[in-house]
């Protein structure tokens, strides 16, 4: 257990820890490899698909060369984010032609049943842009696998894309921030949204929500930012070693930066968790200015509920599950969208969900005091 966190307990002992954090704890991590197979649909001009509208431009794609940008573009992006833990790899697959009733949809499944048994999900491509009110794309964990490894052919996992992030315009590197996005969601991972405006994209701190924030000051990145602290550990990116759970009567803590590599020895904590209720707690990290999150106007304190109550994905059978995996709720809370105001002056405090925070230095490490109010 950390010192700095004697006050409070590590996760690895399970006197206070939320219900809701042991559901995170006990669940799949990423693989520490992973294939995707990429497909290519093919879609005619005279598509009904109303994603696909009747916009005329069609990109000559193939997978062999999409898997290549991916290979020297996404692969770098996540090994580097995991620090060495998880590695996708793009192999090729082939070019589907669709009919013109046929649905994105359908031929996503065309590839999933077409797809190698050695490959863990499947990625498929349309030739086509979407409509602008349309989404870019969605990706899915598909159905639980308890071996070990399940192929796609088993589990349905997947994800899709439209062309646009390929478009020439991009130049000679594509946007790959939505293929990262759709990857998280492949291994179980939730957006995190502004709870003050249902938007499920309106943080630019997490690549599970908008991903293509670091353009908005950059134009030339092409990959998203780095994701949350809660995510690193849903997937096995941080260790419990890393996680202490406050106390009862609050306490003093001092936070590394959530997205380095975990480090060793005593002072190691990386995410403080506030139990609010079984389901529900709060999440607090020190983001830094630096890696994939260099665009952010300054390093400080960001500040999440995590909600995996039945409510939260508003289960109303009799046989209410949990909300996990991609269906766990993760609201950015601490200041308004697109959430870049992190908590970082000095004597700062900010009350929510029955906890009070408060920003002590803030340097190589964050000082943060939490302490119980309006309960």
């Amino acid at each position: 257990m950390p010192t700095e966190a004697s006050t409070g307990s590590s996760v690895e002992s399970p006197v206070g820890q939320p219900a809701g954090l042991t559901l995170i704890l006990g669940g799949r991590h990423a693989p520490a490899k992973d294939t995707f197979e990429v497909f290519v649909c093919q879609v005619p001009v005279t598509t009904t698909d109303p994603i696909y509208g009747r916009l005329a431009l069609r990109l000559a794609l193939t997978p062999d060369d999409v898997a290549a940008k991916l290979n020297d573009t996404v692969t770098p992006y996540f090994e580097s984010l995991s620090h060495g833990l998880y590695q996708p790899r793009f192999v090729a697959g082939s070019a589907l032609s669709m009919s013109g009733t046929e649905t994105h949809d359908q031929c996503v499944q065309r590839a999933i049943d077409a797809s190698a048994s050695s490959s863990g999900a499947v990625m498929v491509v349309a030739n086509a842009e979407h409509l602008e009110t349309e989404p870019g794309g969605w990706g899915r964990p598909g159905t639980p696998c308890v071996a070990t490894f399940c192929p796609a052919r088993q589990t349905g996992r997947a994800l899709y894309i439209g062309a646009s992030d390929f478009h020439p315009n991009w130049g000679a590197v594509p946007a790959v921030d939505l293929t990262e996005h759709e990857i998280g969601h492949t291994l179980g991972l939730p957006h995190s949204g502004d709870p003050t405006s249902a938007d499920q994209h309106a943080s630019d701190i997490d690549l599970m929500s908008n991903s293509a924030s670091p353009r908005s000051t950059e134009p030339d990145r092409r990959n998203g930012p780095d994701t949350l602290a809660i995510n690193r550990l849903a997937l096995g990116w941080l260790s419990v070693h890393d996680v202490a759970v406050a106390a009862p009567g609050g306490g003093t803590y001092s936070l590394l930066p959530s997205t380095r590599a975990p480090g060793s020895g005593a002072n190691r904590l990386r995410l403080l968790v506030l139990p609010i209720a079984d389901g529900a707690f709060l999440t607090v990290e020190y983001l830094t200015a630096d890696g994939f999150n260099d665009f952010l106007p300054a390093a400080g304190l960001a500040v999440h509920r995590i909600d995996q109550s039945s409510a939260a994905c508003q289960t109303t059978s009799t046989a209410a599950m949990p909300c996990t995996g991609a269906d766990r709720v993760q609201e950015t809370l601490g200041s308004p969208a697109p959430h870049l105001r992190l908590l970082s002056t000095r004597g700062a405090s900010w009350a929510t969900n029955g906890w009070t925070i408060t920003v002590g230095a803030v340097g190589a490490a964050a000082q943060v005091e939490v302490r119980p109010t309006n309960r």
